[in-house]
């Protein structure tokens, strides 16, 4: 080992250049080849309120709010990219459902009581009190005949 002359001029440490870091971060290696890790999108919360309307509301006026929540759900799932276009989808068919099925039963309703009050002012109006008790079973015929007819 040779040491340095105290008179010669004192050398500088070599410099180290660090190396240029690469311009992002390799991603990290997955242990055992899997996929890396990507986290669900979060569900609509609209979807998931159009789906439980839809299921309450099949048989109920609550199916127009199934379809309501349905559409602005489509919408918002269309624009964000969230999940739930099935439960929104349930929601909107469920929702039809609920809807046809209220109409029916109001029409159902109104039927029997067209049915029901044309039947009682018949018996009331009609001569039926004279044919009263009897063991003729065509008179029930004859009356839903006079129903239908408009009257005797």
């Amino acid at each position: 080992m040779t040491t340095p002359d105290p008179g010669s001029q004192p050398q500088e440490p070599p410099q180290y250049q660090q190396p240029v870091p690469p311009p992002y971060a390799p991603y990290p290696q997955q242990p055992y080849g899997y996929p890396p890790y990507v986290p669900p999108r979060p569900t609509n919360g609209m979807a998931i309120a159009a789906m439980v309307c839809g299921i309450v509301g099949v048989c109920s006026p609550l199916g127009i709010l199934a379809l309501i929540f349905g559409n602005i759900a489509k919408r918002q799932i269309r624009e964000t990219g969230d999940q739930g276009d099935g439960m929104a989808t349930a929601g909107v068919v469920l929702g039809w459902i609920g809807v046809a099925a209220t109409i029916f039963w109001i029409a159902y309703y109104i039927f029997v009581f067209v049915v029901v009050g044309s039947a009682f002012n018949e018996l009331e109006e009609g001569d039926w009190y004279s044919d009263f008790p009897t063991d003729d079973p065509t008179w029930a015929f004859r009356l839903l005949g006079s129903l239908f007819k408009g009257g005797s």
